[in-house]
Parts: C-alpha cells; sequence; structure tokens
C-alpha cells in the first residue's frame, strides 16, 4: 500500500500544492512552524476523515479561505484508488473513487496508516484514555465495523447517563439502555480482546530485539468483566448485563455508569513489574515503540498489505542508535518523516529517498533519490 500522489488546496498554510511521492521514503525537512505536519495531517485525513492535531474542521482551513480540499492517489492490491475530502465552514463532503460516502465507516481501511509521534512516546506513561484512543483507532482501520459499534455504544452511554441525571429515573429506559450498551458492548469486548491479544505478541518480539533480550514485555487486556480467551459475545453479553444490574443503585446515586468498556485499559509489564508505575523513562519510551510498531505488522497480517507510516518530529525525541534501529525495521513500509534538522537526511539510503524541503507554506527544493 502507498501514496502515490497528493493536493491541497487551502489547507493550513498551503494555497495549492501537489506533490508525488517515493515508495520508500518520503523525508520533509523545515524549520519548526512552516508547514511539515500539515502535510502528514492531510495524509492521515485520507484515513481517518479528520485531523490528529484538531477535533474542529474548521480550523484547518487557511486563514481568509471559505472552503478546502484535499486529494490523494492511492495503489492497493494491484489496484488504485482516489480519496477526496472537501470541507467548507458548515459542510463536510468525502468521495472514495469518486462515490460520496455517508458514514466515516466506509472510509475506513481504503488507507491504512499508523502516526508516530513525540506524544506517542508517552503512551504507556499517559492515563488509560490514551491508550483506548490508541485501540480504538487501529482496530477501526483493521475492522471498520468497529467504528460503528463503538459510535453506537458512546452514543447510547451518553444517552443512560443523561437519564442518570434527571429528577425522575426511568428504570424501564435504564432497562432498555444496559441492553443495548451490553449488545455494542459485547462485540467491542470481544474484538478488542483479539485485537490486545495479536498486538501483544508482535509487540513482545519487537520488544526483545529493541532492547537486545534483556527485558522482557507483556501486554494484557484490563478490563472490569473478566472476560477470557473461551468468552463468546453472548456470554460477554451475559456478564455485562450483570455488572450494570449489580451497579444500578451505585449508578443512581452517583449519576453515572460505573462499568463498562469506557473504563478498559492494557496492563503492561517489563520484567514483571507494571512498566507505567516503576519503569524508567527509557523503558515507557521502548515499551511505547514496542505497542505503536506493532501495529504495522498486525495491519500486514490482517488485511495482506502494510500500511503507510508517518513518523512526525520523533527522530528529535531519540538517540542516533534508536533512530537507526526505527529505520532499519521500517524498510518495508512506506514512510513520511518531517524533521527540523538537516542532519537526520544521513540515516537514510539516498536512492529510496525523495527529500522536500520545506519553507513557509511552500515546497522549495526536492531531492529526488530512486523509486
Amino acid at each position: 500500500m502507498q501514496l502515490n500522489s497528493l493536493q491541497l488546496v487551502n489547507f493550513r498554510n498551503y494555497d495549492s500544492l501537489h506533490l508525488e511521492f517515493n515508495k520508500k521514503v518520503n523525508l520533509l525537512v523545515g524549520k519548526n512552524g512552516q508547514g511539515k505536519t500539515n502535510i502528514v495531517e492531510s495524509i492521515y485525513m485520507l484515513s481517518f476523515g479528520k485531523s490528529f492535531r484538531t477535533n474542529k474542521d474548521k480550523e484547518i482551513i487557511k486563514f481568509e479561505k471559505e472552503n478546502l480540499y484535499v486529494g490523494g492517489a492511492f495503489s492497493k492490491e494491484n489496484t488504485k484508488g482516489l480519496i477526496e475530502i472537501a470541507i467548507s465552514k458548515n459542510k463536510k463532503g468525502i468521495k472514495v473513487n469518486k462515490i460520496p460516502i455517508q458514514k466515516i465507516y466506509e472510509l475506513l481501511g481504503n488507507i491504512n496508516v499508523v502516526i508516530f509521534s513525540p506524544e506517542d512516546l508517552r503512551l504507556v506513561k499517559e492515563g488509560p484514555k490514551e491508550r483506548r484512543s490508541f485501540i480504538d483507532k487501529e482496530i477501526s482501520q483493521i475492522i471498520p465495523r468497529y467504528y460503528n459499534y463503538l459510535t453506537n455504544y458512546n452514543k447510547i452511554l451518553f444517552q443512560r447517563n443523561q437519564l442518570l441525571k434527571s429528577k425522575n429515573i426511568d428504570k424501564s429506559l435504564l432497562d432498555v439502555y444496559d441492553e443495548s450498551l451490553a449488545k455494542y458492548g459485547s462485540y467491542i469486548y470481544i474484538l478488542r480482546r483479539d485485537f490486545i491479544k495479536k498486538i501483544a505478541g508482535i509487540s513482545k518480539s519487537l520488544h526483545d530485539k529493541l532492547t537486545g533480550g534483556i527485558e522482557d514485555l507483556v501486554i494484557t487486556y484490563k478490563n472490569q468483566i473478566d472476560i477470557n480467551d473461551e468468552d463468546t459475545a453472548q456470554t460477554v453479553y451475559n456478564k455485562f448485563i450483570e455488572k450494570l444490574s449489580s451497579s444500578r443503585e451505585h449508578d443512581i446515586d452517583t449519576r453515572t455508569t460505573r462499568y463498562g468498556l469506557h473504563r478498559d485499559d492494557l496492563n503492561i509489564f517489563v520484567n514483571g513489574l507494571d512498566v507505567r508505575l516503576y519503569g524508567s523513562q527509557g523503558q515507557q519510551r521502548t515499551a511505547s515503540i514496542s505497542l505503536k510498531l506493532s501495529e504495522i505488522e498486525l495491519i500486514n497480517n490482517e488485511v495482506g498489505e502494510y500500511p503507510i507510516l508517518i513518523l512526525d518530529d520523533v527522530f528529535s525525541e531519540l538517540d542516533e542508535t534508536r533512530q537507526k534501529l526505527l529505520v532499519n525495521n521500517l524498510n518495508v513500509v512506506q514512510m513520511f518523516i518531517t524533521t527540523a534538522e538537516v542532519s537526520h537526511k544521513s540515516i537514510f539510503n539516498i536512492d529510496n529517498t525523495t527529500i522536500f524541503n520545506i519553507d513557509n507554506g511552500s515546497v522549495v527544493n526536492i531531492e529526488n533519490g530512486g523509486n
């Protein structure tokens, strides 16, 4: 899988831009604030339909302009495709191969993208919300219907919490919400369980390479209903209903939902210790790298092609040894890398690299390697 070209109109600080990409390494070089991350932000949008930097689409439109356009031509499974996104201040449209889509999940999986930013180096150290977001985003790419399940679950959870906050609680309506939560929740629990099991095995192997075999990484699924590998969706549904029922009076008193997948997390251990609590900063970062990179192999295993990889200003956070280790382990994917350090050019094989020099919303020079 690869992105062949990109077209931008009124996107952030770009008036108009058309780029053809290298199938291996695309290095975006420039000082901070010149527009490097804007390019990879647009690539991310082609995959997910939204930015990884803001939830407000109108913030992406160039100042004093009314609308924007992002178009990306890609190759996948020996076929070619086109994703187009048009946004105005009160409307958004997405087309896949010139056909408008109605739901975001129809976009997911057309272009698989894994993004790695400085924030991801703190994935292990941060709170459960960040790790749940990591899980949800990656499963949605592999299994688009998961996004639909999650959207429905969150909608019902919101309605249930609103009911709990009301003065007169209709318990029969609460029963309806509980059944719906358990229905969608059971699907999501099963998909999360299977995803985490797979990604745990891959990240364990990667972590072993990154640490020279001196550290053992173990990742398990932390959930409130204690599901196991043998549980069917019906079993999980029953367990979830039992939890919701046992906590009903507590939920009414506290006016919020105590149990559910909205409180899931990952247990992450290095050499038997909870790395979030007892690991050094270096151990936490290495575990985060292993976890993020495991996405790449998992997507390949599940969909049959490697995803596109974005490394957004990650090199400045890593020492030279880890920089080279990262690059050497990622030579099977198409990469888009942003950096403010010209010296980082030396890390890459120039024959497989195209360098885009960026200044003030313009690509001022392109150094072409082999394709």
